[in-house]
């Protein structure tokens, strides 16, 4: 079949009409590929750089529907987070439960007041005697032998007002609330653990959001060079001052930076996925990016031992294991009185009737009542060890976490430091490579060198832009993180 004639003006509008009668929309799609296809059989002149403008294409499209979407600041994207993230729901809801605990342990100190009812139909001897006495209907028959030890069945009706005032509970009500005050303290210090670590999941996911955008548009400016170098290598290959072989090493070197330009497209919805599950919403959402210009200008001047000392203040594990520890020592503190008397007034107010219509009597009882822990099979003495260990537990613990913060702030420091430095190295490598590829491009378009020299500047370019943008990003992630070890990193400060 001749191939010339599948672009033919009869073929196509057969093929057309015959498609677009059920599905037009496909028919359209298989025209174009059929079209794409056929000119590539037939070498038509340009469309061997077709590819070259493919991903321009996708990057316009790309901006399109990015010009759509709301745009998106690293601030507003902490506030994203800081009302919808799950984690920080969760540890709002502990703190809730922490302050309500303060609550239930401040009201033991307070007086109880109880009603209980009881109805009672016996004629058991001394309940029958006892329920006559409290009813005030007690008669003089009621002293005969055979009355006593056989009574009818007789009933009562008791209603009681209890009233119970903890004068001194062994301590209890007192080691128990301030044990609930150094809770609701530690879940604050651990909502605001869990806040600082939203807001850098925040920024990382935001700055690698921001890094892969940057890195797709320095891959399709790559590929822009290479397809313009593809021209070069077909200009000269017709003037016949290189071999095919020059051609079909840049057609397949800008092959596998179509591949990286794809990937990298990819990239940028993976992170914005990312970054929307950090901000607590639907992965799918799609943003605007506003971008700021990075430098490593200036930043955080001051020493390690600043640092140090910021993060000793502000961190919040210092203070919710400074909370642990003072709950452990009132632990000790509530055992050792646990040996102590406990000491309670009572006030009952009664009434006794033998239903409506019958007799009825009420009497008041007040009382003190002392319990003495004389023997309670030694374990007493064993809870008492057992919250001195907890308490030994506390310090080591509080102890390891300090050191392990020093560690943390030493390691962001030295790394805010290399970031910095890796910033102005890779700039300076950008314009090496920037005037290394200018100047092959001028030897290779006088034949003073060969394809795989320019192929090379070009891998070289590309990298070295990709690396300072790394670096950049990277910095500023350093920046960041050394806010996180020193505490400070709030939703109120901006990093970018």
């Amino acid at each position: 079949m001749n191939t010339r004639h599948l672009v033919s003006g009869d073929y196509m509008s057969f093929f057309h009409k015959r498609i677009t009668m059920k599905k037009p929309f496909i028919a359209s799609l298989l025209v174009m590929a059929f079209t794409l296809a056929a000119a590539r059989m037939l070498h038509l002149p340009g469309v061997s750089n077709a590819a070259v403008y493919a991903s321009s294409a996708d990057t316009a499209q790309h901006s399109q529907a990015s010009s759509a979407a709301e745009s998106l600041t690293i601030g507003k994207a902490f506030e994203l987070a800081l009302a919808n993230n799950p984690v920080l729901k969760a540890r709002e809801a502990d703190k809730s439960a922490a302050r309500e605990g303060v609550n239930s342990a401040r009201s033991r100190f307070l007086p109880q007041l109880n009603i209980r009812e009881a109805y009672v139909r016996s004629d058991n001897p001394v309940q029958v005697f006892s329920d006559k006495l409290a009813q005030q209907n007690f008669k003089a028959t009621d002293f005969e032998i055979n009355r006593l030890n056989y009574p009818t069945l007789h009933t009562n009706v008791k209603t009681q007002f209890v009233l119970t005032q903890p004068l001194f509970n062994r301590g209890r009500e007192f080691a128990d609330y301030k044990t609930a005050t150094f809770y609701e303290k530690m879940s604050a210090a651990a909502e605001n653990q869990a806040r600082q670590k939203v807001l850098l999941e925040v920024q990382r996911t935001y700055l690698a959001w921001l890094l892969a955008i940057d890195a797709h548009k320095v891959l399709v400016k790559t590929v822009g060079t290479a397809g313009a170098n593809v021209k070069l290598t077909d200009s000269r290959f017709r003037a016949g001052t290189v071999l095919k072989s020059d051609t079909l090493q840049s057609q397949v070197h800008l092959a596998s930076l179509q591949r990286e330009e794809l990937a990298a497209k990819n990239r940028v919805a993976i992170e914005c996925s990312n970054l929307n599950v950090a901000m607590g919403i639907a992965p799918e959402r799609q943003w605007q990016p506003v971008f700021t210009g990075f430098t490593a200008a200036g930043g955080e001047q001051k020493d390690l031992a600043y640092w140090n000392q910021t993060a000793l203040e502000r961190r919040p594990e210092r203070t919710y294991l400074a909370m642990n520890r003072e709950a452990a020592r009132m632990g000790v503190k509530k055992n050792r009185m646990n040996f102590l008397p406990a000491i309670n007034f009572n006030s009952i107010y009664e009434y006794d009737s033998e239903g409506v219509h019958g007799a009825s009597g009420d009497n008041v009882t007040v009382m003190v009542t002392a319990v003495f822990n004389i023997f309670n099979g030694l374990g007493d003495f064993a809870e008492l060890k057992k919250a001195k260990a907890e308490e030994l537990k506390a310090l080591a613990m509080e102890k390891d976490v300090e050191q392990n913060i020093r560690n943390e702030v030493h390691k962001a420091w030295l790394n805010r430091a290399t970031a910095q430095e890796q910033v102005a190295v890779t700039e300076k490598a950008v314009s090496q490579a920037e005037e290394g590829l200018r100047i092959v491009q001028q030897r290779y378009k006088s034949g003073l060198t060969i394809i795989t020299e320019l192929l090379n500047s070009e891998t070289a370019l590309s990298r070295a832009r990709l690396e300072h943008l790394q670096a950049l990003y990277d910095y500023q992630m350093a920046r960041a993180e050394l806010k996180w070890a020193a505490g400070i990193l709030h939703e109120t400060e901006r990093i970018l």
